[in-house]
C-alpha cells in the first residue's frame, strides 16, 4: 500500500486494522487526520478541505484533519450521521518518543454507545438495539446508555419488528450473518447471542440469582439479545 513503508504510516495501518469499519481519527501534533477512504468521507461529510500527502512520489493519498481542540464537534457531526469513530492518541510526549511517538486507539464511538451530552440529540432517545431472530420469532433488547433505560421481549418476529422501528434505534446489534436490518448496523459473533453466555452476564451486571422476577425466564431469544 502506498507510503506503507514509512514507519508513520506503518503505525497507522497496523492501528487502521483494528478499526476497518470505523473512520479513523488518528493524533498527529495539533490535529487529528484522516487518510484515504477515511479522509474522502470525513471531507465530504464535514464539509472540509480534502488534500493528500505522498504527492512527490506519484502515489497521492488522499488525507484531511480536524483541529485537536474542535475535535467532539466534528466527531459529533459524524456520529450524527450515523458513523463509527475510532480515536488513535498520542500516549506518550513527544520529547520523551525515542523515535515515533506511541499512539493507541482510546476511544470508539457508534451511535448507540455514544453518551457525552454534546454527542447526543436533545429531548431524544439514543437506543442502542439488538435483535437475535430464529424462525418466525425474535428476541428484541434495547437500551438508552445516556439514561439507563433497558428493555428485553421475545415474540412473533413480525411483532419485533413492528417495535423496533418505533425505538428508531441509533445502532442495531445483529449476529455475524443475520439477515440485514434497516439502520445503523454492527455484527457481533454468534457466541454474544449464546442464550447461556448472555444469562451468566445479565445476572452478573444486576446481581441476581435467576431471571425469573425480570421476566425474562423460558425466553431464550430476548435473553441472547440481551
Amino acid at each position: 500500500m502506498a507510503d506503507a513503508s514509512t514507519p508513520l504510516m506503518r503505525q497507522y495501518h497496523a492501528i487502521k486494522q483494528q478499526v476497518p469499519d470505523a473512520l479513523l481519527f488518528f493524533r498527529l501534533g495539533d490535529f487529528y487526520e484522516l487518510f484515504y477512504e477515511d479522509a474522502v468521507t470525513a471531507a465530504r461529510e464535514l464539509e472540509i478541505t480534502l488534500t493528500s500527502r505522498n504527492k512527490e512520489r506519484g502515489e497521492p493519498i488522499p488525507m484531511c484533519g480536524v483541529p485537536y481542540h474542535a475535535a467532539e464537534s466534528y466527531l459529533a457531526r459524524l456520529i450524527q450521521k450515523g458513523y463509527r469513530v475510532a480515536i488513535c492518541d498520542q500516549v506518550e510526549e513527544a520529547r520523551f518518543a525515542k523515535k515515533l511517538v506511541r499512539r493507541e486507539l482510546t476511544r470508539i464511538v457508534t451511535p448507540g454507545t455514544a453518551t457525552e451530552a454534546n454527542l447526543l440529540r436533545p429531548h431524544e432517545n439514543h437506543y442502542l438495539a439488538a435483535v437475535l431472530r430464529k424462525a418466525g420469532s425474535a428476541g428484541l433488547a434495547w437500551v438508552d446508555l445516556s439514561t439507563g433505560e433497558f428493555r428485553a421481549t421475545e415474540g412473533e418476529a413480525a411483532e419485533a419488528q413492528a417495535l423496533l422501528e418505533t425505538l428508531n434505534a441509533r445502532e442495531i446489534l445483529l449476529p455475524a450473518g443475520a439477515p440485514p436490518l434497516e439502520g445503523f448496523r454492527t455484527e457481533l459473533e454468534e457466541w454474544v447471542f449464546a442464550a447461556d453466555h448472555a444469562e451468566s452476564l445479565l445476572k452478573a451486571h444486576f446481581s441476581l440469582f435467576s431471571l425469573e422476577g425480570c421476566g425474562l425466564a423460558g425466553k431464550p431469544l430476548a435473553v441472547g439479545a440481551a
